[in-house]
């Protein structure tokens, strides 16, 4: 096995067993089983692999492999999630950091009362179905924010 590819399958085994929220933790696990990579490098292993930051139950970003990761993934990130409507769009704000993962979570999840999202640090720009009503939005976006508040 080449040396990039037993460092990716390290790389993926570290990531899915344990929870692991920034590159240097994982350098420094690396360099603990011996693995001697620089911060550049790992940065595209992990860009090539598509890893990608994920809440974890604690509310806190730990990185998963974006292919493995379910669609209806439960987002538990304390009560820091707003809901507020207006027409037929809904503003969701939350903690700096998370709008992006929250909209890659909701856009996935292909929910029947949404038509898509937009994100921003720590925004989120809901958009409706016209048919759809603000109860529906709520009741399919609480199946992975169960915190959100209206």
């Amino acid at each position: 096995m080449s040396n990039k590819k037993y460092r990716f399958q390290v790389i993926k085994d570290l990531i899915a067993t344990e929870e692991i929220s920034s590159q240097d933790e994982l350098l420094k696990k690396l360099m603990d089983i011996e693995i001697v990579v620089t911060q550049a490098t790992l940065s595209r292993d992990l860009r090539e692999l598509k890893v990608s930051k994920f809440p974890n139950h604690h509310g806190n970003y730990i990185y998963k492999l974006t292919e493995a990761e379910p669609t209806h993934q439960t987002v538990t990130h304390s009560n820091h999630i707003t809901l507020t409507f207006s027409q037929n769009l809904g503003v969701i704000k939350t903690k700096p950091g998370y709008a992006t993962s929250l909209a890659f979570e909701i856009d996935n999840a292909a929910f029947k009362s949404i038509i898509g999202t937009i994100a921003g640090d720590d925004t989120l720009l809901i958009i409706m179905k016209e048919s759809s009503t603000r109860e529906e939005v709520t009741h399919e976006l609480r199946t992975i924010v169960p915190n959100i508040n209206k």
